[in-house]
């Protein structure tokens, strides 16, 4: 568990306390004891840098994340709106970023050619698929479908590496950037199906007393955009601003 808090001269309010998964590189994880990744530096340079708001960013396990936010334990999270998360959290609609979904497969999978003739999720109802804990959208869309649940996306892939499963879905942003660390490199093989568009917004609790901010934080995204402020955020991980929204 680590945070980020940034103190603004003649602020009164209290921070704005938002949560994130620990395993979920490179939108949100933990270095070296600190909390980093694209979504929290967003976060603090809308709030903190050009809204003089006072931002607390922390991780923990995702599903524990949206426990927090229920409970009013956190304000927020940034993540995809699922209708579950409708009931308990205001999410905006100007995305923070957008991150097409695919199967991910092993290359020696015998099954792999049956599933790369899938031409939509409803293809892959056949298949068995590795998901993790706390996966909304999962749960949302695919439900009659055959899931291993891991403790988090990370572990997800790991097993299916190992022989679990016949496939998990992946973002060309996390999906990719785990697919190329060295325990996974040359083990799985992201397919070219799109099978969903994720579209990560700001989701602030309803009952949060920072719950009007939500229309302040798009509002600066969209500058954003266009002064460029996405761009040194973005190469910071290794990524292109431009592949992403």
């Amino acid at each position: 568990m680590s945070a980020f808090t940034t103190p603004v001269q003649g602020e009164t309010t209290s921070p704005i306390k938002l949560v994130f998964a620990t395993e979920l590189a490179p939108l949100s994880f933990e270095e070296a004891g600190a909390a980093k990744g694209i979504l929290l530096d967003i976060a603090r340079e809308v709030f903190a840098e050009r809204l003089g708001q006072a931002v607390e960013t922390t991780l923990y396990p995702w599903e524990r994340d949206q426990k927090m936010v229920r409970s009013g334990e956190a304000d927020g999270f940034i993540t995809v709106a699922t209708t579950e998360r409708g009931t308990y959290a205001n999410c905006g609609r100007i995305p923070v970023l957008r991150a097409n979904l695919h199967p991910i497969v092993r290359p020696d999978n015998p099954r792999r050619t049956d599933i790369e003739t899938a031409q939509s999720l409803a293809d892959l109802h056949r298949f068995d698929i590795v998901s993790y804990f706390g996966n909304g959208w999962a749960k949302q869309n695919l439900a009659g479908f055959n899931v291993y649940y891991a403790q988090d996306f990370q572990s997800s892939l790991y097993g299916l590496a190992q022989g679990r499963g016949d496939l998990a879905l992946g973002t060309t942003t996390s999906g990719a950037h785990y697919m190329r660390e060295p325990e996974l490199a040359g083990k799985l093989v992201m397919l070219p199906l799109v099978v969903d568009t994720f579209e990560y917004v700001l989701c602030l609790r309803k009952t949060s007393p920072h719950a009007a901010k939500l229309s302040e934080f798009e509002r600066v995204l969209e500058v954003m955009r266009i002064d460029g402020g996405y761009v040194p955020i973005m190469q910071r991980y290794g990524m292109a601003a431009d592949t992403v929204y």
